[in-house]
């Protein structure tokens, strides 16, 4: 027995050392590897918050939504005043009258609905696409900034726990797309 567990011994003892310093190799690259990758971060929030395009998308985005809203406001106060006039009619006209009347005034109520659905759709529908144009534009300059530091990896700040002051990027960021992309026409759907 004693000497089996010699024999055992002297036959592991290379596969320990092989797996020791494969282990040991391994532990080295992953050292390396850290020691020389490059990491920013920005904080994707406050540079569109900041971003002098974004605000003023946002800006025309709710000029054109307070019109349309103040131009669905009129129609609906149309709509109630003919549905009033009926309502008072009701007793003076025909029964068939009434209902071709009040069938006419549905069929407007609902069609005003469709219409404010549809437009609604489509400023959102344009207010994405000049966000998206916005993003474009901050993808070039974190591209730009990651290849002048030569950086490996940019981060969104929401990723990552801890943020030091030296890797954070976004005060740059915003710099530079305000340089590059100061402003942005909204794209106004057609009516």
């Amino acid at each position: 027995m004693f000497r089996f567990l010699i024999y055992f011994l002297i036959l592991s003892l290379p596969t320990l050392n092989v797996y020791s310093q494969e282990k040991k190799n391994a532990d080295e690259k992953k050292k390396i590897i850290s020691e020389y990758t490059k990491v920013g971060v920005v904080d994707m929030r406050k540079i569109l918050n900041e971003s002098t395009a974004y605000q003023g998308v946002v800006e025309q985005f709710e000029d054109i939504r307070r019109k349309q809203r103040n131009r669905m406001t009129k129609k609906e106060d149309e709509l109630r005043d003919e549905e009033n006039n009926l309502f008072k009619q009701k007793n003076i006209i025909s029964k068939e009258a009434y209902s071709k009347k009040l069938k006419d005034l549905t069929n407007k109520v609902n069609l005003l609905k469709k219409e404010t659905n549809d437009e609604i759709k489509k400023y959102e529908i344009s207010f994405e696409k000049a966000t998206m144009k916005i993003q474009s534009s901050l993808v070039d300059v974190l591209a730009k900034i990651a290849n002048d530091k030569q950086l490996d990896l940019v981060l969104a700040k929401d990723q990552v726990l801890l943020v030091g002051k030296d890797i954070d990027l976004t005060d740059e960021s915003i710099g530079k797309l305000n340089e590059i992309l100061p402003k942005l026409k909204f794209d106004t759907p057609t009516q």
